[in-house]
């Protein structure tokens, strides 16, 4: 993967570091004084630069082609070509061409729009096909593991050896198949789009260009940006996203180094895959950042959150773009 591991260098050299040095026991000052200090910094506003945010693609190649078709209607190609263009996560499964998705971010993107900065969120899709893909340890769950909250396939087993022992449970979700129920993630419709079938994990991982297990092993938990602009929010300066969100209830600098450190040992991560606790702005975030996130199947966009989650993965409903600072909103049919 030499040439996987270049690409991901790149992208992390790009990475902005917000909060670069501050631990949850560095200081005893009130969290959000620390955030606010560190946001505040030495970040300049440029009120020129423009942010893209893209929803959950969930395998609709050609919906994503043609988002940017017009998002470059209606930036014009200069501004698109120097964007900071941020997908929320959740890249796979659901919709019919996951390949398409992959190929047009790790190929298409970079030769069209060599100057644009491109960073890509590691949805609770995206995570799982990682942690199936890289055989990824930790948050190990036994054979036998069901889902209370829905029926769901076996967890996947590796009938040629013993891969699946120390494999995350979100991988041996995202593997499981049967006759009689459906797979959680939908994740099918991301193996027939390699053409192999279903839990087939070998011949899946002969079809995966390294392009695309590279992109995979390079989705970030957490995007931090500073010098933003928000035209409905003067006093924005930063920016936070997270697939899902941050948990309400858990110290904020708690969670972030966690999700910079994309620590996996936990079955769940609620970052990528919380619900109803991730929802609302964190309280001890300050007035000057907005938190972005895609996940929950709507789009809405308040004062200092914004969920972008129009298609999730339907066909018949559109892919949706969030442009910063205006907050236009693009979709693929407009």
């Amino acid at each position: 993967l030499e040439q996987g591991a270049e690409w991901h260098s790149q992208c992390r050299v790009r990475m902005s570091r917000l909060f670069a040095g501050v631990s949850p026991a560095s200081t005893s000052r009130p969290v959000s004084t620390i955030v606010r200090a560190a946001m505040r910094g030495e970040a300049s506003k440029d009120a020129a630069r423009t942010i893209v945010l893209v929803g959950d693609v969930h395998g609709h190649a050609t919906k994503l082609r043609r988002l940017f078709r017009n998002l470059r209607t209606r930036l014009g190609s200069k501004r698109l070509d120097k964007a900071t263009v941020v997908f929320l996560g959740d890249l796979c499964d659901r919709g019919p061409d996951t390949k398409g998705v992959f190929e047009f971010i790790a190929s298409e993107l970079p030769e069209k729009h060599p100057a644009m900065d491109v960073r890509v969120l590691a949805g609770n899709h995206d995570f799982a096909m990682g942690c199936f893909v890289r055989a990824t340890a930790g948050g190990v769950a036994a054979d036998d593991w069901t889902n209370s909250r829905r029926p769901e396939p076996p967890l996947w087993r590796d009938d040629r050896g013993d891969t699946h022992v120390n494999m995350h449970l979100q991988g041996r979700r995202w593997g499981g198949t049967a006759e009689d129920s459906a797979n959680a993630f939908e994740s099918e419709r991301t193996f027939h789009s390699y053409g192999v079938d279903a839990g087939d994990r070998e011949k899946l991982l002969a079809a995966l260009p390294e392009k695309h297990k590279a992109l995979l092993a390079s989705m970030e938990f957490v995007v931090e940006i500073d010098g933003v602009s928000d035209d409905d929010n003067p006093e924005v300066d930063a920016l936070i996203a997270v697939h899902a969100g941050l948990e309400s209830d858990v110290p904020v600098n708690e969670q972030l180094v966690a999700l910079r450190t994309k620590v996996e040992t936990t079955q769940w991560v609620e970052g990528l895959q919380g619900r109803a606790n991730v929802l609302p702005a964190h309280p001890e975030l300050p007035e000057n950042v907005l938190v972005v996130s895609g996940h929950h199947g709507f789009v809405k966009l308040d004062k200092n959150r914004i969920i972008l989650d129009g298609c999730a993965g339907h066909e018949d409903r559109p892919l949706t773009a969030v442009v910063l600072p205006e907050r236009a909103l693009v979709d693929d049919s407009s």
